[in-house]
Parts: C-alpha cells; structure tokens; sequence
C-alpha cells in the first residue's frame, strides 16, 4: 500500500505554475537574466499523515504582551502573529523557551504614523518583519529604510487560510505602497507534530510601472544575558555556512562597522562565518548557497534555524542572500549620512538581526514573486556544525566498533517529536538492521551515547528520525563502521 499512499501525498501537493519574467538591467550591469516566479494554481499543502493527537495544530485568537494576535501551534511550538504591527510575528515559543526579541517598552501600543516616522523616530516593536532591498537613499532603486511607516508600522490585513488538525495557516496583506509600488503578503504555516514553520512571501507589484526589488526577511533575536536583562547575553552566536566560489575574498564583507569588528570569525578552514553577538554595531553580508543559517542561545540551550532556497546565477541585493546586524553603539556611514547609536539600551537594544534575500524580481504591473522560507527551532548547545532536515547538529555522529558491538555518539536538535533510529548497510547498500534508540523531543537536547549490537558485514550507519506516526522525519548524520 506504500505506493498508493505516496500517490496519494504527491496529488495533495497541487500544480505549481511556472512564469518567466523579465529582469531589468542593475546599476553598472550589462546583463540581463530572467527570474522565475512561481505562483500556486491550486492550494499547496504539506502533505501529512493524520497527525497524533498530542501534537495537533491549533489557531486562536488571543493577546500576547497587551497586542491582538493570532496563535499557531501545535503542542511544541507557538507563533504570535500581530497584524496590528506591521504583520510580524512578534513572538516564536518552543514550549516556554522564547526566541525573539520584544521590545517592552511599546508593549500593548500600536502607534498611529505621527509617531512612527523619520522625525518622531522608529517603533521597533520587535520580531520578524518582510521590506523590500536593497536599502538606501542615492536613488530612487534604493528603498529609504525605517522608520518606514506604510510596509514595517501599519495595520495589516489577516486571514485565516487553513485551520485543520494537520496544519493552521494566517496570512496577513501590508497596504499598498505607492512609493516602492510593493505590496506584501504573507502566509504563515504551523504543521501538526514538528518545529518547522513555512513562511510565503509574495512581492505584487500594485502600480503601473515596472519595479525592480528583491525580498528582504529579518528576524530579531533577543540578546540580552538571560540572568541580568541589563547587560548582553554573551554566549549568542550565528552561524552562516560560506560559499566556497565565494565572489568576496573571505566568503562574506562588512557593509557596516569596523573593518577589524571583533564579532565575526572563520572557522572549519574558512567554510563558516561564526557571528559572536557583541553589544558593538556591525554588519556582515554573504552571498552563502548552503541554504540555511542558525542562530544559537549558548545560555539556554536554545537554536533557530532558517532555511532558503539560494539561486545560483542570479543577482541579489547587496550581492547578499544572507546578513546579520549587530545592534549596539557606534557610528556608521549610511552613504548620504552617519548614523550614530548610543550607548544605551533603551534606545540601542540589545538584538541580533539575521537576515535573508531574495533575488531581484522585476515585476510587470499586476505581477507577483513569491519567495519562501521556513524556520525550525529546537534545543541544542552552542556550536552547530551543520542544520539537516531532520534538526540541528552540535557533535556530528560518531560510530566506535568494539567487538559485536558498536558505540554510537552525538549531540544533535531535533525539529520533530519522535524516535531515533540507527539503520545499518552493507557495503552494497543493503539494510541490515534497524535499531530503535530513544525517544527525542525539540524541546530537550538529544545527546546520544548508546551501545548497540553489530550487524555481520555492516559498512556504514545512518541516524534517523521517526514521528510519531513512524514517518521517517530526516537523517541526522551517517558514520563509516571500521
């Protein structure tokens, strides 16, 4: 019945249409190249086996810090969205470990656009946001940053678009932006029994000029120091995995801050760029293919990663897909100006932004491009090595034979409720056995150390995750037996 049921899960993915548009010329750039947009004909979902009850999906509508907001979640994790704030979502929880940062200060206030402008300065309610890039202010290519009260303060249009046991999905529509002729819609999907959240993002062009932008997603981490607020958290880190045909000398630049900013650091022969957040402002960019970066809370034990799909070939702002910010004092040259921040938390907070890019979209009026990304917390201890699609990995897996045994070692973050399970081949490829080990939970750090017998004529072993429905979630790593 396997074959019946895979059918069965290919046709509820729907059609995926496929339009070619054309890329207008960037500054100081004779090519020209066409961008795809992919623009669902029927409703794609994630096709899921009906999930255990324990880790259903639920929408509510309810407050979170005084603000109107919708909760997805699915028994592990919760999402706030506040379409009152610009559409964000203010709040990621994995059980009651939270991961944004949330500024308390504007806590329950929604402020009008008197109050939320370039004179009145910028209402950083905190949480993850959507604007268009590249920033800047030499042309009117250059979107003009915050405060920016249309497309990051206004009052988004909400919908519920998907409310079943298997998946809750919300999407929330920004007013139309006359200036940037960009308007934002965006999707945000909780599936029953894992961490992993999908997030669409759709750039339409609502004027009647062609537009030229790419999609620009931040996330604001919180970075204060867990047992004194005042002071930054010292053990925050980010981990961006480098392009190895990299067209920057070391992998990735500084757009912002010092030449010599002591946050950032090469590692693993020059393969990952570790961002060790330091209450000092900096800014690094890359232009990473690996398709995904994690940001990990050394002192709780916590990671969120993200995922993307990088396109290779195709131009990107700032030459970038992924970024990071380190907000903290110190002055930087915004081209047309300095920009000073004060050495002062309330008004320089303590949050690390991550960031991702799309590539430019140039959109006919009345086109659309949507650009997709999905996020996946868990539990895990700083570093990470690597982010798979079954969780995170902290200490690779390791496989020491000894006799007719073998001893399996690891640390890992899972994105899924479960079982693990050791699968051994031989050197043909042939199952030999399969091993169930311990149950794992996004919520607790997966530490492995077990001993399990040997098959005969085993070569290698692999490391998986199971649901609770016995689907096989991803692997978490494999190991050469010698």
């Amino acid at each position: 019945m396997n074959w019946i049921l895979r059918l069965i899960a290919f046709a509820t993915l729907g059609a995926v249409l496929v339009i070619s548009l054309p890329r207008s010329k960037s500054a100081g750039s004779g090519k020209k190249a066409s961008l795809c947009a992919f623009i669902p004909v029927f409703s794609t979902r994630l096709a899921m086996a009906t999930p255990a009850t324990s880790y259903q999906a639920k929408l509510e509508k309810t407050q979170y810090k005084g603000w109107s907001v919708y909760r997805l979640s699915n028994g592990v994790i919760s999402l706030f969205i506040a379409p009152d704030l610009g559409g964000r979502a203010i709040q990621l929880q994995l059980g009651d470990q939270e991961f944004f940062f949330v500024n308390n200060d504007l806590a329950g206030k929604v402020l009008p656009p008197e109050q939320n402008n370039v004179k009145a300065g910028w209402a950083n309610y905190g949480g993850d946001k959507v604007w268009p890039a590249p920033e800047g202010w030499m042309n009117d290519s250059e979107w003009p940053s915050i405060p920016y009260y249309v497309l990051d303060g206004s009052k988004f249009k909400a919908e519920v678009v998907t409310e079943t046991p298997s998946e809750v999905a919300v999407r929330v529509t920004s007013p139309p932006d006359p200036r940037t002729g960009v308007q934002f819609a965006r999707t945000f999907h909780v599936y029953a029994g894992t961490t992993r959240i999908k997030v669409d993002q759709v750039m339409r062009n609502i004027s009647r000029r062609q537009i030229r932008w790419g999609i620009w997603h931040l996330v604001q981490h919180d970075a204060s120091d867990a047992r004194d607020p005042s002071k930054p958290n010292p053990e925050l880190y980010m981990y961006v995995p480098l392009n190895h045909h990299s067209i920057f000398p070391e992998g990735y630049y500084k757009p912002y801050g010092d030449a010599r900013h002591p946050s950032y650091e090469l590692l693993h022969g020059g393969h990952m760029l570790r961002v060790h957040y330091l209450y000092r402002v900096g800014k690094i960019a890359a232009d990473s293919d690996q398709g995904w970066y994690a940001v990990a809370n050394g002192q709780k034990n916590i990671c969120f990663v993200e995922n993307f799909k990088y396109f290779a070939g195709m131009e990107y702002p700032d030459n970038a897909s992924v970024e990071s910010w380190n907000d903290g004092p110190g002055t930087i040259s915004r081209g047309s100006f300095d920009q000073t921040l004060p050495d002062d938390p309330k008004k320089t907070p303590y949050f690390l932004e991550s960031e991702v890019l799309s590539p430019y979209a140039a959109l006919d009026p009345g086109e659309e491009y949507l650009f997709t990304v999905q996020w996946a917390p868990t539990r895990v201890p700083n570093p990470i090595l690597n982010a798979v699609s079954a969780g995170a990995i902290s200490e690779p897996l390791s496989a020491r034979v000894e006799g007719s045994r073998v001893n399996l070692k690891g640390v890992f973050g899972v994105f899924t409720p479960g079982t693990t399970e050791a699968v051994f081949y031989s050197g043909f490829g042939e199952e030999l056995a399969h091993e169930t080990l311990q149950a794992v939970d996004p919520r607790e750090v997966f530490r492995l150390e077990q001993s399990v017998p040997l098959p005969a004529g085993a070569f290698r072993v692999s490391l998986l995750v199971r649901d609770a429905d016995g689907e096989n979630r991803g692997f978490l790593g494999n190991a050469i037996l010698k």
